[in-house]
Order: C-alpha cells, then sequence, then structure tokens
C-alpha cells in the first residue's frame, strides 16, 4: 500500500539513455501550473492597466516603410502602421506563455512527459519563437528603429534562434557526441536583431530625451536573452546541477518569467512618466 502511494506521489523521469532524474515529474507540472497563472494574472493586469490608464492608453508608436526614389531612399511621409495602446502588446507575450504552460500542466502533459525523457521540450521553443520575438520587436521599437521591413526581418531572425534551440534539442536526442550545430546557427540569428538594436541603442543614447528606462531595459534584456543561450550551453557541457536536463528546463522557465516580467513593468512605468514615450 505504501509503495503504491510513493510512485503516485513521486513520478519518475526515466532518460532513454536509461538514467533517471532525481527530479519528481509532479512537481514539474505544478511547476509549469503555478507559472501559468503568473504569467496569465500579469498579462490580465496589464490588458485592464492598459485601457484604464490614460499614459498607457494614448501610447502609440509610428512605424514606416522605406520607399525608393531612385538615387534615394527615404521612410515614406505617412506611418505604414501605427501601435496604439502598450497594454495588449505587452499582453500578449504574457498570454503566450500562460498558455504554454497551461498545456504543459494539462492536455499535453504526457507527451510534455515523453519530451523531457528523450531532453526535449518542442512546446518551449515554439513559444518562444511567438513570444520573444513579440518582445524584440517592441523592444526594438522603443530603441527608435521605424522601419517595418527591418522590424519584420528581427522578428523572424529571433524566431529563427529559438526554432534552432528546438533543433539542437531534436539532433541531439541519442547522440553520444554533442552536435552544435544548432545552437552555432542560434547564435547567429539570435545576435542580428542585438547589432540593430544597439546600433540604434548608442545613436539614440547621444540625443538628449531618451528615456530613463531604455538603458535598463537595453542592459536587463540582452543579459537575459543570452542567459538562456548559456543555460543549454550548461546543459549540454553537464556542469553541475545541469547533468540533469530537468535542472535546465526549470531554468528556462525561471529566465522566461524573469525576462518577460521585467519588460513588462519597465516598460510600464516609463510610459507612466509624464513626458516620456
Amino acid at each position: 500500500m505504501s509503495s503504491t502511494t510513493t510512485e503516485n506521489v513521486f513520478e519518475k523521469i526515466t532518460y532513454t539513455d536509461g538514467t533517471e532524474s532525481p527530479a519528481d515529474f509532479g512537481k514539474i507540472v505544478r511547476f509549469n501550473l503555478i507559472m501559468g497563472i503568473l504569467h496569465f494574472v500579469q498579462a490580465t493586469l496589464m490588458l485592464i492597466m492598459g485601457f484604464a490608464l490614460e499614459n498607457l492608453k494614448n501610447f502609440q508608436a509610428s512605424i514606416y516603410i522605406l520607399e525608393v526614389d531612385y538615387p534615394f531612399f527615404a521612410l515614406s511621409d505617412e506611418p505604414f502602421l501605427i501601435l496604439k495602446s502598450v497594454g495588449p502588446i505587452i499582453a500578449s507575450f504574457l498570454y503566450f506563455s500562460a498558455i504554454a504552460h497551461f498545456l504543459l500542466a494539462g492536455p499535453l502533459k504526457k507527451s510534455y512527459k515523453k519530451n523531457l525523457e528523450k531532453k526535449m521540450n518542442p512546446l518551449r521553443w515554439f513559444e518562444y519563437a511567438f513570444s520573444s520575438s513579440i518582445m524584440i520587436f517592441f523592444i526594438a521599437v522603443l530603441f527608435g528603429v521605424k522601419e517595418f521591413w527591418i522590424l519584420f526581418l528581427i522578428f523572424i531572425s529571433n524566431a529563427l534562434m529559438n526554432l534552432f534551440g528546438h533543433m539542437m534539442e531534436l539532433h541531439n536526442q541519442y547522440t553520444k557526441k554533442t552536435n552544435w550545430t544548432g545552437y552555432i546557427y542560434g547564435w547567429i540569428a539570435g545576435l542580428v536583431p542585438w547589432v540593430v538594436i544597439t546600433a540604434v541603442f548608442v545613436s539614440a543614447m547621444q540625443v538628449e530625451g531618451v528615456p530613463w528606462f531604455v538603458p535598463y531595459i537595453y542592459g536587463f534584456e540582452v543579459l537575459l536573452f543570452m542567459s538562456f543561450a548559456f543555460n543549454m550551453l550548461l546543459q549540454y557541457l553537464k556542469v553541475g546541477p545541469w547533468k540533469d536536463y530537468v535542472h535546465g528546463e526549470r531554468v528556462y522557465i525561471i529566465l522566461s518569467l524573469i525576462a518577460k516580467t521585467l519588460l513588462a513593468w519597465f516598460v510600464f512605468a516609463g510610459v507612466l512618466q509624464p513626458g516620456e514615450m
């Protein structure tokens, strides 16, 4: 009777190489549920505040298209797109994460366990491909990138970075020697948006009137975006607790919450300041 109870309480994760994770799958599921709730509550709060507070409701950023009048190039006189109301934009990437966590803790729980045993989590990378790409798109807009097709390429390049993360896990399910191809390609794709953002950021810092929170967003988000890659590096080098794949899974979940939370509240705090944005 007691052994049955123990088995119900502690659900093993057995990897395809025959080794076992010291982690309890039940706790991982509950952790996803808790994180889903945290993302959902924040997203809903952002949505409500976005429509309730005047500064947030009145936020807008104009995006233009580069027009060719040979031999010259210039941004169009009229905006191609105007981003209005910061609340729904911020809420969108938080809702994406919440949905992913709820799926893993609910209807996709069985496939989640099977994938963890293969040392992979495809849904994580698909969710990141959307949520973090919305984040970096919005960060680029805040930093002064105004051209639509540049923003489009930033979005796609960041999405590809995450899909290369999925490819890295897919290729290394059964390999004895780690294949680093996906990891290297992911770094290349992931650095491209930050090269553009950094160039615009450096130019913007030379001009008066840059919102106080922009340098903080830049610093924290660069570190956090890069930390996902370092987490993967530690996983495949099997450093310390990262020898267990599930430890890296927990770190991904925590990093995702921190990155999205910091960006959301920094932007909200900045937009709420009189005269900012």
